[in-house]
């Protein structure tokens, strides 16, 4: 067997040498890369959003005056609370006319964006069910669930919305904006919130508040 000199042994160091560099240079790029393709995934991602909520704005300008519907805006999602007491009645979770009328509004945008999900929430006062309806909805947990599904179906059978892209979840009346001790406060508090993002950004919102579905499991995902 021939014996290897000391030059090729260097020379087979600095090939190597050289090759590991190289790898490392390719695997950086490709790091960067991604990282280009994230940043500008993010920004059309925020320009859709913003895009999306001044339409909203001016749709709904009137009725935020009027303080029939809330439009707010934080972690990349929109938020929109239709008003209590023009949404349902005390233990029911049938829209009213005026209701509808504000969804169809707010269909009339989120239509247009077709890669936007929505996550309907709904919302009861902690008034416990009436004796007469008790059968229909068992605690504030299941009504809460009724009055999204009601959203839900709405968008659904009158705007052709995609069941793929919406999600429904009741939480009883375990987040109250306004004191129950009032009626007011609890007109308020009988509401729905409509939250519209990217796929993303509705999951992680649901993810992040699933603790507070119902143990009955009155949350469901179309």
């Amino acid at each position: 067997m021939k014996r290897i000199s000391m030059l090729t042994i260097v020379m087979i160091a600095m090939v190597t040498v050289g090759c590991a560099k190289k790898s490392t240079v390719t695997r950086l790029n490709n790091e960067l890369a991604l990282q280009d393709q994230e940043i500008q995934r993010l920004n059309n991602e925020l320009a859709t959003q913003e895009r999306m909520n001044e339409e909203l704005q001016i749709e709904l300008g009137d009725l935020t005056q009027q303080n029939r519907v809330l439009l707010e805006t934080n972690d990349g999602l929109t938020h929109i609370t239709l008003e209590g007491s023009a949404t349902f009645g005390s233990a029911r979770a049938a829209l009213t006319s005026a209701s509808q009328n504000v969804l169809d509004r707010i269909w009339n945008v989120v239509g247009n964006y077709p890669d936007r999900w929505v996550l309907v929430e709904g919302h009861a006062d902690n008034q416990p069910i009436n004796r007469d309806f008790t059968w229909k909805y068992k605690s504030n947990w299941e009504l809460s669930s009724a009055r999204a599904h009601s959203v839900l179906h709405y968008f659904l059978e009158n705007r052709g919305a995609e069941p793929s892209r919406i999600k429904v979840v009741g939480y009883g009346d375990q987040h109250p904006i306004a004191d129950n001790e009032s009626r007011e406060g609890r007109q308020a508090n009988r509401r729905v919130v409509i939250t519209i993002g990217s796929r993303r950004n509705i999951e992680m919102r649901e993810r992040s508040v699933s603790e507070l579905s119902s143990p009955s499991g009155s949350d469901y995902n179309m």
